[in-house]
């Protein structure tokens, strides 16, 4: 993508945090951080880019580079900024970026104070593009703004009350898993093809955007391989509310996923909160790598504590404790996982965290233990005859 320009006699370009184009044609030196003045901005273009991307900026034969990452939710408007921090404001297109106005050399910033600069930036994505399948609801609307760009040039996408999932869409998940966005609408009630789909992808990993979830917490619990019901909602929280009830009493004793949002530096005082179980617990994180929805990690409380620093908030999933009784209905998808090879086994241990025994297992197949070992031991005897 690139963003064409023109230079400014009051360009300074001081500013060691930022570094912006803008489409006023008109600046003070107090704009210390715009680099290029007049740009012309292509919405649907810079709405489907994602992801790491490479910057080039070069105006006649000055030329600096850096890298930066997309800002999953920034809004297209008449000026683009780059962030080194990580700060996410709609108006950042991208953050973490290792070139900021300061960063360029006098006779850079020399050049770029000519009206008469031609002066480009250049945005390439860098890495490969992980599919993009796009689920919804049959009769809902498209989302708008970006969401709704993407929606019209996804690889594939799911209706989550269909009896089949489309092929493009297994083929993603195959091609190293995908991003899913899902329009507004009640989740619960989907299509078992679709359930068995969606717990798929999360298991490799795919991201979850909901659209009008403005917490986050739908989208955080389809990452981490959960439904959406039943789950605690705590919405958000800090150090201070997590340690009273009712909060740490839910934490403690729910027989259902907690899901809360709060600062990712108060995540140590569940291990206070939770006491002598602590060790026992597993939670589901932001998985570190911005895109598109949300991706969760689950990890051990205590490796989720030591990886988690600073005051950035992030939604979090504390799984319900092992002896709990997890109160979902898993009949209809274990058959369907088993059909697609998935080992009675592997589900068993996947399972064993939420509280599903091995028998638990073997009555959704409709088969017990006992007999299926015995099938088992008649079958070598027919073998080895």
């Amino acid at each position: 993508m690139k963003i064409h320009a023109k230079g400014h006699a009051n360009v300074r370009a001081t500013h060691a945090k930022t570094l912006e184009f803008t489409g006023e044609r008109e600046i003070t030196p107090r704009a210390t951080c715009v680099v290029g003045v007049g740009a012309v901005f292509d919405e649907e273009g810079l709405a489907l880019l994602r992801g790491p991307v490479a910057v080039r900026l070069a105006a006649g034969p000055h030329v600096a580079t850096g890298t930066a990452v997309v800002n999953p939710h920034h809004e297209v408007t008449d000026r683009l900024v780059l962030r080194r921090s990580d700060h996410a404001s709609p108006d950042t297109f991208a953050f973490r970026s290792t070139l900021v106005a300061s960063d360029l050399g006098p006779d850079f910033v020399a050049a770029l104070g000519d009206p008469a600069a031609e002066v480009t930036l250049t945005l390439s994505e860098t890495g490969r593009r992980r599919p993009l399948v796009l689920v919804h609801r049959r009769g809902l609307p498209e989302p708008e703004g970006r969401p709704g760009l993407l929606w019209r040039t996804a690889d594939a996408s799911v209706d989550l009350d269909a009896a089949r999932v489309p092929d493009e869409a297994r083929a993603a998940l195959a091609d190293g898993g995908v991003i899913a966005a899902s329009v507004s609408g009640a989740l619960e009630g989907v299509s078992q093809a679709a359930g068995a789909w969606l717990a798929d992808a999360a298991g490799r990993g795919a991201r979850f955007e909901v659209t009008g979830d403005a917490a986050g917490t739908a989208a955080a619990l389809l990452a981490a391989g959960l439904p959406v019901a039943p789950a605690v909602h705590l919405g958000r929280t800090d150090r201070r509310a997590l340690t009273v009830p009712p909060h740490a009493e839910l934490l403690r004793t729910a027989p259902a996923p907690v899901v809360f949002r709060a600062p990712a530096a108060d995540l140590g005082v569940l291990v206070e909160v939770l006491a002598g179980s602590a060790e026992d617990r597993r939670i589901a994180v932001p998985d570190g790598h911005p895109d598109l929805g949300q991706g969760m990690t689950w990890l051990p409380l205590s490796e989720a504590v030591a990886a988690f620093e600073g005051e950035e908030e992030g939604v979090f999933v504390l799984a319900p404790p092992q002896h709990a009784a997890w109160n979902v209905d898993l009949r209809p998808l274990v058959p369907l996982l088993v059909e697609q090879g998935v080992t009675a086994r592997t589900l068993s241990t996947v399972l064993r965290p939420f509280g599903i025994s091995r028998r638990d297992l073997y009555d959704a197949l409709g088969d017990a233990p006992a007999s299926r070992s015995k099938g088992s031991r008649d079958g070598e005897r027919g073998e080895k005859k």
